[in-house]
């Protein structure tokens, strides 16, 4: 049931309705009294504080890396899940779904939010800010969602988030239907959270120490040096004459001397790479390391193994799935905010990522295992793999059976008998156990022309191309014992001729 202002005591009505301006408070001033200190070791040891993060994040090097992080939270579906089927869930999660097709704020877009407080990894935390509610369509709503500079909050001895503001430069302690805050990777001593960009600190400072002295090796080996002689002997005003002349031919590529002098041009003779060409590709391998966990997709130096390329991209990919869980956080934060205002009992909606760019063949694979052991409901399934399940009258795609559904069987054509059309194999080992003969035969053939169990695989994979991994170990184990034993066999009927003499 709708109420006409929030389930609250008129205190804490009064805070939801209070107005917070970002800009109440000069962020130079300040007033560590009841404040913590920010703990950070890197920047307190090198006398910075967190405005040189905003430096940092300009490198070229590690924009390219933000770019890829901020396309890597793009690139996946998102939805909103109800949290019950009762009244009050539903309600919930119809008012959430209204909420979130407005823009959070005038000129900001959702996506902005976002990336917002997924940058929590590169600063340590990220704030934002409900505005005051207001009554919308029968229900209490924030008027508006923003974001706010982390120079505006500290957290206390207690780990408990402040807002300073001009009645309390100190800080005081906030409401948390009012804010949502995520952090990255908070401790016990620090409950700012892990700033990614603290880890860049030392190696961008060397790297842009290091493109001075790279700039001045350039000019002074990547030129040729001529050299002027003169005679012995010579007046002044005739070596400034030579000098000038140099001059000229370095700026110009001609010069005119005397024809009693000499020049000799002489070129650097360095190979290799430069020593502070290497210090800057080391600084940013350091930075790709700290930022995404990989290096191979932005320096990769010398060629590279493919596998070690694709070990580096999941590790990638599995640390952008974690961060991702921080913008999840504060969306959620604020949909159980909506929920606690406006309604009694009743379970809020979630706000949750879907993979959009591949199927998530574990899910898959789970799914279809279990239907095989116990009765699984067509709702659960369609949950588990993220598919909508279809409306009555929409068109259903029509794809050709292939033997391989959720609850049949997974197996392999090749793998059947051709007389065994009825007879119902429960696993990959009978399937293998029922092949024919020349399915085993060539099995056979794999395993002695090959040197180890992964040609053999490879070999296997390529000709039964829709074979499970299990079958796939199964059937490499029984070949290989096959061989095993075809030389056990070979070397017993060996008959060994033993000379007397």
């Amino acid at each position: 049931m709708f109420k006409s202002k929030p389930r609250i005591n008129s205190r804490a009505y009064g805070a939801l309705v209070r107005m917070f301006e970002q800009n109440q408070l000069d962020p130079g001033f300040s007033s560590l009294i009841t404040e913590l200190p920010n703990p950070d070791p890197i920047l307190r040891k090198a006398g910075k504080n967190t405005a040189i993060y905003e430096e940092i994040a300009r490198d070229a090097h590690i924009i390219g890396e933000l770019r890829s992080l901020r396309s890597g939270l793009y690139s996946f579906n998102t939805e909103l899940v109800p949290g019950g089927t009762d009244a009050a869930s539903m309600k919930s999660y119809e008012l959430a779904k209204q909420f979130f097709k407005r823009k959070p704020c005038k000129h900001t877009e959702w996506a902005d939010m976002d990336w917002h407080n997924y940058s929590a990894i590169l600063h340590g935390f990220s704030v934002t800010h409900l505005g005051k509610f207001i009554k919308r369509d029968d229900t209490w709503q924030p008027e508006y969602v923003e974001t706010w500079r982390n120079s505006r909050f500290a957290f206390n001895s207690d780990h408990e988030l402040l807002v300073k503001t001009r009645e309390n430069p100190q800080g005081e302690e906030v409401d948390p239907r009012r804010w949502s805050c995520v952090r990255h990777m908070p401790s016990a001593t620090n409950p700012y959270g892990i700033a990614l960009l603290s880890s860049c600190f030392w190696p961008w400072m060397f790297k842009h120490g290091g493109f001075k002295f790279f700039v001045q090796f350039c000019e002074r080996f990547g030129v040729p040096f001529p050299v002027g002689k003169y005679p012995i002997g010579a007046k002044d005003a005739d070596i400034d004459s030579l000098l000038n002349g140099l001059a000229k031919l370095v700026q110009d590529g001609v010069a005119a001397i005397p024809d009693d002098t000499s020049i000799e041009v002489l070129e650097s003779k360095l190979s290799g790479e430069p020593i502070p060409e290497r210090l800057i590709n080391f600084c940013n391998a350091e930075m790709s390391k700290a930022l995404t966990s990989q290096t191979l997709a932005t320096e990769q130096k010398n060629g590279g193994a493919r596998a070690a390329s694709e070990t580096h991209a999941k590790r990638a990919g599995d640390n952008q799935r974690a961060d991702r869980a921080l913008v999840a956080s504060y969306r959620n934060q604020i949909i159980n905010t909506l929920h606690s205002v406006n309604f009694e009992g009743g379970e809020p909606p979630q706000f949750i990522f879907k993979d959009k760019r591949e199927i998530n063949t574990d899910t898959v694979s789970r799914v279809r295992e279990s239907a095989r052991l116990v009765p699984v409901s067509t709702d659960y399934v369609y949950k588990e793999l993220g598919i909508p399940k279809p409306k009555p009258g929409e068109d259903i795609l029509e794809v050709p059976d292939d033997g391989q559904g959720i609850a049949s069987t997974a197996k392999s054509t090749e793998f059947a008998k051709s007389d065994s059309a009825s007879t119902e194999i429960s696993d990959e080992f009978d399937v293998f156990d029922h092949a024919s003969n020349d399915t085993i035969e060539k099995i056979w053939h794999f395993a002695q022309a090959s040197k180890d169990l992964d040609e053999l695989k490879q070999k296997i994979t390529s000709q039964f191309p829709t074979i499970s991994e299990s079958a796939l170990a199964q059937v490499a184990e029984q070949a290989m014992q096959y061989e095993f034993m075809a030389g056990m066999n070979e070397a017993n009927s060996k008959t060994v001729e033993i000379d007397d003499e």
